[in-house]
């Protein structure tokens, strides 16, 4: 297992190989959909193809819905992959009073057990990063790896990039408003329109109370760099703007061994969505590199 951050032409390499390796040779199976009914929440899960489980968890006021083009990868690649939205997010519910990240993690973890997936590879983006952290610390009978994408939380970006977020995530703003600000989100201006395209519909205000709330209910060292024996791949566009590439160097040298850091070229916060064949090439190669399944 490579345990260091990769230099651009390697990682270059490295994916390239890995499309090679795990190019689709057929289209990808029908989206399953369904509810998970748990003690106190009722959590919606989107399920496509077969084969060893990775679970896809969205960024924050967002259904997983964006994470479709990743999911589609994977699961052609010969996984099942199920994306999960969290309460208060799609058509999951729950109460919001006294909820935290393991609260979150807890109802994940209720998904996973309800659909027999167990142990799973669980992939984090953005705020989900953050959940499957928590899922990996409390429930590690449940989790073989985790892959973060965009694993920010320590090192805040920019007040401009902040700002940016701000009119994105405002449902007052225009397409033009967020079109203005969104390179703050991708590696190529150019790509905006089209990946703004593919992250619109998944725009879910009735999750940020929720969420913001969960977020500020846990301190980050409940979910930073939790103990345990979890291996992790810390996938990050090298030019994110939002969770910027040193919280995934300062996060590879506080899990040491047990981290892959791999920074990918022309990529930014949404790099699921600018490369997602890349990323799971990525992922793939290493959930096979952890040995002891197909």
């Amino acid at each position: 297992m490579i345990l260091t951050k990769q230099p651009a032409l390697i990682a270059l390499f490295t994916a390239g190989l890995a499309l090679l390796a795990f190019a689709p040779t057929a289209q990808a199976q029908a989206v399953e959909t369904g509810i998970v009914k748990l003690a106190d929440s009722d959590i919606e899960y989107f399920s496509r193809g077969e084969g060893e489980a990775i679970v896809l968890l969205p960024g924050g006021t967002l259904t997983v819905g964006y994470l479709d083009g990743l999911a589609d990868a994977l699961a052609k690649a010969g996984y099942r992959v199920v994306g999960v939205n969290f309460r208060g997010s799609g058509k999951s519910t729950g109460p919001s009073d006294g909820v935290t990240l393991q609260t979150m993690a807890d109802d994940v973890a209720g998904v996973i057990q309800a659909l027999k997936l167990e142990p799973v590879n669980v992939a984090g983006n953005d705020f989900g990063n953050r959940v499957a952290r928590m899922l990996a610390a409390s429930h590690p009978e449940l989790t073989r790896s985790v892959t973060l994408l965009a694993a920010g939380g320590r090192i805040q970006p920019k007040p401009a990039a902040l700002h940016a977020l701000e009119i994105i995530f405002n449902p007052a703003s225009t397409d033009t408003d967020i079109l203005a600000v969104f390179p703050y989100l991708v590696s190529n201006p150019a790509d905006s329109a089209r990946v703004w395209g593919l992250f619109k519909p998944s725009l879910d205000p009735r999750a940020a109370g929720i969420e913001k709330a969960a977020a500020e209910g846990t301190p980050l060292d409940a979910w930073w760099a939790p103990p345990g024996e979890t291996k992790y791949l810390i996938l990050q566009g090298a030019e994110d703007q939002i969770a910027p590439p040193e919280n995934g160097e300062q996060l590879q040298k506080e899990l040491g061994d047990r981290a892959t850091l791999i920074d990918v070229p022309g990529a930014a916060h949404l790099m699921p969505l600018e490369q997602p064949e890349a990323a799971a090439a990525h992922m793939i190669s290493f959930i096979r590199g952890l040995g002891g399944k197909p």
